[in-house]
């Protein structure tokens, strides 16, 4: 059973995980843009519009294309993952299944590349005063293990972190941190071993 917490109430409330729908990219379009493009308005308007900015903001994805990423689901490498509670989207995800470890232990072999995940806008702090759920990220990165070792490929993901999202990566996921990636404008490029991805999901 999935569940997040609800950081209003205090109490856990049940979750579902599924592959993303039309009904999630209208939730990303009619309730997480418009929360997300007025923050960048705002920036906007003050002449504070930096990636610094948009980091401080909570909203460094403010430019992802989730459309775009759904148009291209029927391609046999891409997986997709909506989270929802409460009858909204609470988080995407899409990973991709052709990238390979860059781990010297395991260079080559296959894992799962977690390209863009997302959390929704009134769950983010930083973004917004009260944020809702807490715990999005991690149900997702739990995904993504999930469907390494379904796949074959023993717990491992990859991905590479915005930089307000090195810390969750490094520390709540236990991932390592390999370094900033030229060809990904600098990111940190992060993966997870076999014997950390069965950590991870013992805790």
């Amino acid at each position: 059973m999935i569940q997040l917490f609800n950081r209003q109430t205090g109490q856990f409330e049940d979750a579902e995980l599924s592959p993303i729908e039309a009904q999630d990219i209208a939730d990303y379009q009619k309730l997480w843009m418009p929360v997300i493009d007025a923050r960048v308005q705002q920036l906007r308007a003050s002449g504070q519009l930096t990636l610094q900015a948009l980091g401080d903001a909570n909203i460094e994805d403010a430019g992802w294309e989730w459309a775009k990423k759904h148009q291209a689901r029927t391609e046999l490498r891409w997986r997709s993952f909506a989270l929802r509670c409460d009858g909204r989207t609470q988080g995407l995800m899409f990973v991709d299944l052709l990238r390979r470890c860059r781990l010297p232990e395991s260079a080559d072999d296959h894992l799962v590349y977690v390209d863009i995940l997302a959390t929704a806008p009134w769950n983010r702090e930083r973004l917004v005063p009260q944020p809702l759920y807490r715990g999005v990220g991690t149900v997702m990165m739990a995904e993504a293990i999930n469907l390494s070792f379904e796949e074959g490929f023993d717990g491992r993901v990859g991905l590479h972190a915005l930089p307000k999202a090195n810390a969750f990566y490094s520390q709540r996921c236990l991932m390592e941190n390999m370094g900033p990636d030229e060809k990904y404008d600098d990111l940190n490029y992060y993966e997870l071993s076999a014997a950390r991805a069965d950590e991870f999901l013992s805790r």
